[in-house]
């Protein structure tokens, strides 16, 4: 803490998960400490304010829950207050007066949370509170099992579905991962629920100005519940900042080089692709 009171927090870390191989579905998951569950950057007042706006006039959007969550939502509140407590001392915890738990928890940190639980055959989504969809609607997920809430996604039910109900039947409390997922928007905008409206690249004056956005994900068994909380975190960046360097401008090149239709249309890439390519070989 500063002089003036003020609590002193790190920039946003930059994350760039291209690598320049052929466009895959993989899981990707590491290893994740406990300390590093939660992230707490510059970023964090505007972020919790967007999110307090958001709960209280778009709850219906960014809220879902099943009554069977409660005892999950408790212990995710008392995981995050204890996270806070004992890694980010310095940052101010403010939960939401709220009577639904996960958006107390959520309500302090930047990320947005998600618990699916188990009934024995399949894991279903209970309760979420995820402010910042990347144009999709939590609507359509909640009490879904984890094939249906990837339905979108091209190759998900024969590449990845058997794979990640096997992890999430496998992963046991103290051993939490993480992995990343990127995307190329039109828009800085955290809040994309399905309905946002997409802007067409001739009227970008610099396919530079594109948003570069990485999701950063943590998969965390609770032991107490047996639940899984699934969190989300987002940072975004104009594509020229993420693709500043040679090796990684030449890395999204070769990967998006590879993108399928299918995969193009599901990411809202088709008008793009061409001229992304075009500027990246700098031809544009």
């Amino acid at each position: 803490m500063g002089q003036d009171g003020t609590v002193s927090v790190p920039s946003q870390p930059q994350y760039f998960p291209v690598d320049g191989k052929p466009w895959r579905l993989a899981m990707g998951l590491r290893p994740l400490t406990v300390d590093r569950w939660i992230e707490v950057d510059d970023r964090r007042e505007v972020e919790l304010q967007q999110k307090h706006r958001l709960i209280k006039d778009a709850r219906s959007k960014v809220v879902a829950t099943l009554p069977s969550s409660l005892k999950a939502q408790e212990e995710l509140e008392g995981l995050v207050s204890q996270n806070l407590e004992e890694f980010h001392s310095g940052v101010p915890i403010d939960f939401l007066q709220d009577p639904d738990p996960i958006v107390r928890a959520s309500s302090a940190i930047q990320e947005d949370c998600c618990i699916l639980e188990s009934d024995d055959s399949e894991w279903i989504l209970t309760a979420a509170c995820v402010c910042f969809p990347s144009r999709w609607a939590l609507t359509e997920k909640i009490d879904r099992n984890l094939t249906a809430i990837h339905a979108p996604v091209p190759g998900y039910e024969t590449t990845l579905a058997n794979p990640v109900d096997a992890f999430f039947d496998r992963l046991q409390p103290g051993q939490p991962k993480w992995r990343l997922n990127w995307t190329i928007l039109d828009t800085d905008e955290l809040h994309l629920p399905t309905d946002s409206a997409h802007r067409r690249p001739e009227l970008l004056a610099d396919l530079g100005d594109l948003t570069f956005r990485v999701e950063r994900q943590t998969l965390r068994k609770m032991e107490r519940s047996g639940a899984v909380v699934f969190t989300i975190r987002n940072y975004t960046t104009r594509l020229a900042n993420a693709c500043a360097d040679e090796e990684g401008k030449s890395a999204l090149l070769e990967t998006l080089k590879t993108v399928r239709p299918d995969v193009a249309t599901y990411k809202g890439w088709t008008p793009l692709l061409e001229p992304l390519i075009s500027w990246l070989q700098g031809n544009s």
